[in-house]
């Protein structure tokens, strides 16, 4: 049996695994029954895999079908199942000490193997190391008095992607904010080495407020742990990269593939490779075309093909380098929308590259935009200012930039007003012309969003003592440009003094 022919067999026994014990000989022949030499290899697999097993002995209920209202395990008493995977049950019950409404995810009795454990584990542990909006939360890790592990999340009031999905395609600017927040909570995961390789409309879940979760890092590859052998492919099918099928290491592009296959799905209610068999499926990730992407729907823009182009990229140098180069595209897409310059905007970001940025922002300042920025963008207003904040070169520019976000300019108006006037409390107060002893008024009278945007200008080059230097200059400075230039002065390098002076050009313009 030669190498590809093993790692079918290994999927067949993974698809196997996940399902009742009851359906896999049936399921098993409708998928390979026509090559009786692989059905063997995988009945032969699942026997040995069960005679492995210790006899199991599951808690009443649990892992059954219907639950018993009120049966109770630990602090914790079970009101539903509320779904069901190849890596757990959920149950949705009560923390009886807390007086909150949690989700309470066990291993199947099908799975209680060693291994199985250890990647139950794992999700717990992966999860419990990441603290994003974005990402669903770990509240506790427990063990039954027999041995049956099972963790305590967040009880989510909303409905998975795949059911949003089933009603219908999602108009473009929906889908294209669920993948920002998507994308968002798995570049966090990516900070930590901890890869998803399970990203499906199934572990994406929209909450009741506009929010998005990503779900189950079970099959999570995290860090110096190997849970798996070489060549064993996880996750499923239709949204696993080529490397994941062919059984080769995977990075953090995995996910990007995965994210553009959920898009895809989003804007068409349509999976991007639909094959009704595990062969077929395998075929069509390994040796596909990008043909479905020319049949977008016609409310889709161009450029989100190109985005969808270069995140589903089949080989590894033509795709995303990493999350945040997918997340920067999402966004310039997202302003595209809403206007001609956003638009330009996008196609210069896409073709030329990406700038960086020439200074650190102040985080509290970042967060009052996003907070004037809610009511109109939603969830993805912080992503959004962050984002735009690393190559916006001053407070002018990324001020104008998330404007062209808004739809019309009543509301591009009143975002500039507000600017003007909640940005100044969370920058330094304003700093008027000093009085000198004859009673005369000197230095220049700077106002707290002057000040705000000299400190941003600075913060670069000169670090905390900015502010401290713009106070000392500004005393003695006969206007604004003298002042600029000044500061410039002090500065180490040419470039590093006229890119400064470019920067605040229009303070005194």
């Amino acid at each position: 049996m030669d190498r590809g022919q093993m790692d079918k067999v290994q999927m067949y026994f993974e698809a196997a695994l996940a399902i009742d014990p009851q359906k896999r000989k049936v399921f098993l022949q409708e998928q390979c029954g026509q090559d009786p030499d692989m059905l063997e290899e995988v009945l032969g697999l699942l026997m040995a895999d069960e005679a492995t097993k210790p006899f199991d002995n599951p808690l009443p209920g649990v892992g059954a079908v219907a639950v018993k209202q009120g049966v109770r395990i630990g602090p914790y008493q079970i009101s539903d199942q509320i779904g069901v995977g190849g890596m757990g049950i959920i149950y949705k019950a009560l923390d009886t000490r807390l007086e909150r409404q949690v989700a309470l995810k066990f291993l199947p009795p099908h799975l209680c193997n060693d291994v199985a454990q250890q990647r139950f584990m794992a999700e717990a542990r992966a999860a419990s190391q990441l603290d994003h909006p974005n990402i669903c939360t770990i509240h506790d890790i427990g063990e039954t008095s027999d041995g049956q592990m099972y963790i305590t999340m967040p009880f989510y009031d909303g409905e998975t992607l795949s059911k949003r999905i089933s009603r219908g395609p999602l108009p473009v600017l929906a889908a294209l904010d669920i993948a920002l927040q998507v994308g968002d909570g798995l570049a966090a995961a990516h900070n930590r080495n901890i890869v998803h390789r399970d990203v499906k409309p199934a572990n994406i879940m929209l909450t009741g407020d506009g929010g998005v979760k990503v779900l189950d890092f079970g099959v999570a590859k995290v860090a110096d742990v190997h849970l798996t052998s070489t060549g064993m492919s996880i996750g499923t099918l239709a949204y696993m990269s080529p490397e994941q099928l062919r059984g080769d290491q995977v990075d953090g592009r995995t996910d990007v593939w995965a994210l553009g296959v959920v898009l895809y799905e989003m804007l068409t209610a349509k999976r991007a490779f639909p094959g009704q068999s595990l062969p077929e499926i395998l075929d069509s990730v390994l040796h596909f075309g990008l043909d479905m992407l020319e049949t977008l729907p016609t409310d889709v823009p161009p450029l989100v093909g190109q985005v969808l182009q270069t995140a589903m990229a089949r080989e590894l140098g033509d795709r995303y380098n990493d999350m945040a180069s997918l997340l920067d595209d999402l966004i310039a897409l997202r302003a595209a929308i809403n206007g001609d310059a956003a638009t330009q905007q996008t196609k210069d970001g896409m073709a030329d590259g990406k700038k960086s940025r020439s200074y650190e922002w102040n985080d509290k300042i970042l967060d009052a935009v996003a907070a004037i920025l809610l009511p109109q963008l939603g969830p993805i207003a912080p992503k959004l200012v962050k984002r735009m904040a690393k190559t916006a070169s001053d407070m002018a520019e990324l001020r104008q930039r998330l404007a062209d976000f808004l739809p019309d300019q009543a509301m591009r108006d009143e975002f500039h007003k507000k600017m003007e006037s909640q940005i100044a409390a969370f920058t330094s107060p304003p700093m008027p012309q000093m009085i000198r002893t004859d009673g005369s008024l000197g230095g220049v009278d700077l106002s707290a969003t002057e000040l705000a945007a000299l400190e941003a200008s600075l913060i670069a080059y000169l670090g905390p003592i900015a502010q401290t230097m713009i106070k000392r200059y500004a005393a003695n400075a006969s206007s604004m440009k003298a002042l600029c230039e000044t500061l410039a002065d002090t500065l180490h390098t040419d470039e590093e003094k006229q890119t400064f002076i470019k920067q605040v050009g229009y303070l005194f313009g």
